[in-house]
């Protein structure tokens, strides 16, 4: 066993580990908490890990676990057979190209660099400087680590015999369409797949397998170029049985789903169903949704080019507001449970002076209001600039009774809360309170003068930009090489920047949400816009089981 200290440097790598062969055990789920709700360590589901191991890497079904792949088998039982990837077959390939069955991806990599070392034992005092002095080894903690995503030298499907679907599900996002055509394209050019089809209008879709396209690199050439989904969606319409018996009779062994967490619940469903019939179908899921609210991963495809798309409008409300005295931009941006949109496109846009997003509750007036802080802002300046989530500020509405459905709670076909709008009652509320102070306070007794922008749908249906057209490239194709490998129920995301694969039970049911506890972006907000904080638990957060996301996000259950 190496030092201590060394392994500990591995987890900033972050590139490699064991994948163990010893005993599962499940990681123990620890509840965090939160100054608005409770935050939890991810990693419940079904890990790999030995004594002594560093790294408890999370494991991922194959479809051998349950049925055999090979043509000629009856399927009757499971069987590892493999076959040699066409890619490796490729002249002047390099071997270092493939991933190795060992090759993960840590899920932590900002660590403290001692957090390793028993606390009984002593390091000398001149360790640094000599590496060959005989010093006790440490004992070291077990680490979280993902399978890494990426082709493989074999294969668990004969590709000339494989036929897969894919499909696109819930709301509409930049990039469903690339994820489309990069999965087709990768099929049938890395892989000599050509039974490829496309299930139009979403999960409702395998129930007509009439209405099943076939896609060819024609049909799908151009698509990164279009917003929106060529094969449509909807919402709701999942039926599991009737799902996994249209895939057996149509003879389906590779399915591919696009969507969110109620498309993830589903495609859950449909892997659990494949295996407990011992159906020889790999299950793979491209996490979807312009709000960012998958847990765990860096990013989901489609959102910068979202952050994009709301920071030209928060340009353009910016301009109104320094067109007119006293000016107010005001712009309302989605973002229903998680404010990333929000967030991200009012940093980028370096001219918000307030931020508001569903994470936070804020209130009106008194000392720390936002009504005295967009005053001073309009008072200084000439005008001010708002980014509001459209999940911002329901609570608060409620309690002003703004609230349009009352107590009643209405729900839309995929279980979401609709939300009451925030932005034009955010705005009346502001001018009932500024305007006779503005008018007092100028020469000419100009008021408020609002400008209201949604761009709304508009941040969605828009084509995605090079950025996401080269994210959804990679999650397209490694997740065509995950299925390819013989992985099922498992969904493909960035982690630390390395794509790896996840368990689909591990992100269902919970949610990305801002971390307003600990040091990750919504701190950058307060401080550069000077906004009041609005945080009520001034309590250290130093708990080091805290999983934070690149994009700023902490994991919150939604059981």
């Amino acid at each position: 066993m190496k030092l201590a200290l060394a392994l500990s440097l591995n987890a900033i790598i972050a590139t490699s580990a064991f994948l163990p062969s010893g005993s599962r055990r499940s990681i123990t789920q620890q509840n965090q908490k939160h100054p608005s709700f409770s935050v939890i360590t991810p990693l419940a589901a079904e890990s790999t890990a030995s004594g002594g191991e560093l790294w408890n890497v999370q494991r991922i079904a194959r479809v051998s676990d349950w049925a055999s792949t090979a043509p000629d088998d009856d399927g009757s039982k499971p069987e590892t057979h493999y076959y040699p990837s066409p890619l490796s077959l490729k002249d002047n390939i390099p071997s270092s190209w493939f991933v190795g069955e060992n090759a993960a991806v840590a899920v932590k990599v900002q660590i403290d660099a001692l957090e390793t070392v028993d606390e009984n034992c002593v390091l000398p005092q001149d360790f640094f400087d000599d590496e060959d002095d005989d010093i006790e080894y440490c004992e070291v903690e077990t680490r979280e680590a993902f399978v890494m995503a990426g082709p493989r030298k074999e294969i668990a499907f004969d590709p000339p015999k494989c036929k897969a679907a894919i499909v696109t599900c819930g709301g509409l996002c930049p990039g469903l369409n690339t994820v489309v055509r990069e999965v087709i394209m990768c099929l049938r050019r890395q892989y000599g797949v050509t039974e490829t089809y496309g299930i139009k209008s979403g999960y409702r879709g395998f129930l007509k397998p009439e209405t099943w396209t076939h896609l060819d690199s024609d049909a799908v050439k151009d698509l990164h170029q279009r917003g929106g989904s060529m094969l449509g969606s909807s919402r709701g319409g999942h039926n599991t049985t009737a799902i996994v018996d249209a895939l057996v009779e149509q003879g389906v062994n590779l399915l591919f789903v696009v969507g969110g967490d109620g498309s993830l619940r589903g495609a859950a469903k449909i892997a659990s169903e494949v295996e407990a019939r011992s159906a020889p179908i790999a299950v793979a899921a491209i996490p979807k949704t312009i709000d960012n609210d998958v847990p765990i991963i860096d990013r989901t495809f489609g959102f910068e080019t979202a952050v994009e798309a709301a920071k030209d409008a928060i340009d353009v409300a910016n301009v109104e507001a320094e067109g007119f005295p006293n000016g107010l931009g005001v712009v309302k941006v989605m973002g229903r449970n998680s404010g990333f949109i929000a967030m991200h496109s009012a940093l980028g846009c370096c001219v918000a002076d307030l931020c508001l997003v569903p994470e936070v509750d804020f209130y009106f007036d008194g000392p720390g209001g936002i009504a005295d802080h967009i005053y001073e802002r309009i008072a200084r300046n000439g005008k001010a600039v708002i980014v509001v989530a459209e999940g911002a500020g329901q609570n608060l509405m409620k309690e002003m009774g703004a609230a349009a459905g009352g107590e009643e709670v209405k729900k839309d076909l995929s279980g979401n809360v609709l939300l009451d709008d925030v932005g034009p009652w955010l705005v009346r509320q502001l001018k009932t309170r500024l305007d006779d102070r503005l008018a007092a306070a100028t020469e000419y007794g100009d008021g408020l003068n609002t400008k209201y922008v949604d761009p709304s749908y508009m941040v969605r249906a828009v084509p995605p930009n090079a950025a996401d057209n080269l994210y959804c490239s990679q999650l397209a194709q490694n997740a065509v090489h995950g299925a390819m490998a013989g992985f099922s129920n498992f969904l493909v995301g960035a982690i630390n920047t390395r794509e790896c694969y996840l368990p689909i039970e591990l992100v269902v049911n919970k949610r990305n949400v801002i971390d307003t506890s600990h040091q990750s972006l919504w701190e950058y907000v307060v401080f550069a816009t000077g906004q009041p904080s609005f945080q009520t638990d001034l309590d250290p957060h130093d708990d080091e089981d805290a999983m934070t996301t690149a994009s700023g996000g902490v994991i919150l259950s939604t059981e």
